[in-house]
């Protein structure tokens, strides 16, 4: 009996001892009236965003930089181009490069959503995208076929305007070659038959019978028929 009533008193004890050290039951309503207030931190200003686009005016084929600068929300944020042309697409960057594939006039800008879904959207920038002059685009900007087309024939007229230059001192030459070469040829003809008529009278002598003019080393007259040998 002593054995048990022992046991019975331990167990007693016990049950009290744990029961004293059990947790107060959690009550949600008590643990927020005794939370301490948590007051939320306003925004430093207004929720903008501002594109910026480097060049505006670029040819197919170069790149273009875009920076979005957002001032107020709060991070992470989320972009949402519109009006990007075609090799710019599909970007959620607020910096970022792209190559445009496509030609023509864009009308860019982007909306930006904060963290707790607030959403602003940009200014709109104007990106004009040209055909490249390697000659493979379809060379639907006027301005730059017109300006090519100008520089090409503006260089064509010069090498014509010096072709002509040298066509017309070449043939002014050519008209004085002639020209002296006519005065030559009629000067030396002119001249010709006096010559002619010197040698053949250096030539002749005079018969000392009939005076007539016969060949120099003939040896008788052909007028008179007289020996033309001195006489011994």
């Amino acid at each position: 009996m002593t054995a048990v009533a022992l046991v019975l008193l331990v167990s007693v004890l016990g049950l009290v001892v744990g029961q004293s050290m059990l947790p107060t039951p959690f009550d949600p309503a008590s643990w927020l009236s005794s939370a301490p207030s948590r007051a939320v931190t306003p925004l430093s200003g207004p929720f903008a965003a501002s594109l910026n686009i480097n060049p505006t005016q670029v040819q197919k084929g170069q790149s273009i930089n875009i920076q979005t600068n957002v001032n107020g929300g709060t991070s992470p944020f989320t972009y949402s181009y519109s009006g990007l042309p075609a090799g710019c697409l599909g970007q959620n960057s607020g910096t970022f490069s792209c190559t445009p594939s496509s030609t023509g006039n864009f009308d860019v800008d982007v909306s930006v959503t904060d963290f707790h879904g607030n959403q602003t959207t940009s200014n709109t920038v104007a990106v004009d995208v040209t055909s490249s002059n390697n000659g493979n685009g379809n060379g639907n900007n006027g301005n730059g076929s017109n300006n090519s087309i100008s520089s090409l024939l503006s260089g064509f007229g010069g090498f014509l305007s010096l072709v002509l230059i040298f066509g017309i001192v070449g043939f002014i030459t050519w008209i004085l070659l002639v020209v002296g070469i006519w005065i030559i040829a009629i000067v030396l003809f002119r001249r010709l038959p006096k010559r002619m008529a010197g040698d053949s009278r250096a030539a002749t002598a005079k018969c000392v019978g009939c005076g007539a003019l016969i060949p120099l080393g003939s040896k008788f007259c052909s007028e008179c028929g007289r020996s033309t040998a001195p006489k011994t």
